[in-house]
């Protein structure tokens, strides 16, 4: 009788492992395109090491079943599920806005390592608005929208160096074609210059500017 018991759980056992799948996931941070222009996209670059070297809170949310997990420093964390074909909604740092971000994804189109890939732009954005407050104030993306709205608008170059004589005659095309002149911002820091991309993207999108402008 015993060993008919220890057999039947041996076999329990081996069903449950085999009905549970463990998959492999990472959290990873990037660059926004305004960060980029500061950084070059180096994934191993210390700001880029300095951006994904945490621990990442993550809610993992499968039918009624909902998972507290952690990951580690590195942002690879581990969870099992009991179907390849169930949709599961995870959300990464749920308490920490600027850092969080919620994915849906069906688990089936999970064949190797998830990643969930998080933009530091919400991150960067409150940094830049910290570090520059009165220019962050003066040039945020809302305001490119209202400053377009009221046509009291430029695009923002910065206006420090010697620039090509490519890059002039780039921005004189650009003037001619759309009727926009440029504003030039000599005091300059990293802050600045991203705020400036993000002013200058929305400005882009609304007057339909396809090419580089700086």
């Amino acid at each position: 009788m015993k060993a008919i018991l220890a057999l039947i759980s041996i076999l329990l056992l081996q069903l449950l492992s085999y009905s549970q799948n463990v998959i492999t996931g990472k959290v990873e941070f990037y660059k926004s395109d305004a960060t980029k222009i500061i950084f070059p996209n180096n994934p191993n670059d210390k700001y880029s090491r300095n951006l994904n070297n945490r621990k990442s809170s993550i809610q993992l949310i499968e039918k009624n079943t909902i998972k507290e997990l952690k990951t580690n420093s590195s942002g690879v964390f581990k969870f099992t599920t009991h179907s390849k074909n169930d949709s599961i909604q995870i959300i990464v740092n749920k308490q920490l806005k600027r850092f969080s971000k919620k994915f849906n994804l069906n688990l089936k189109d999970i064949s190797d390592t998830l990643k969930l890939r998080i933009s530091d732009k919400k991150i960067a954005i409150y940094r830049d608005s910290v570090l520059e407050t009165k220019f962050f104030s003066k040039y945020n993306e809302k305001q490119a929208q209202i400053d377009f709205k009221s046509g009291n608008y430029h695009l923002l170059c910065i206006g420090v160096g010697w620039p090509t004589d490519e890059s002039i005659k780039k921005r004189e095309n650009i003037s001619k074609n759309y009727n926009i002149s440029y504003k030039y911002i000599s005091n300059i820091s990293q802050s600045k210059i991203r705020i400036m991309f993000r002013y200058n993207q929305v400005l882009k999108k609304l007057i339909g500017i396809n090419e580089q402008i700086w």
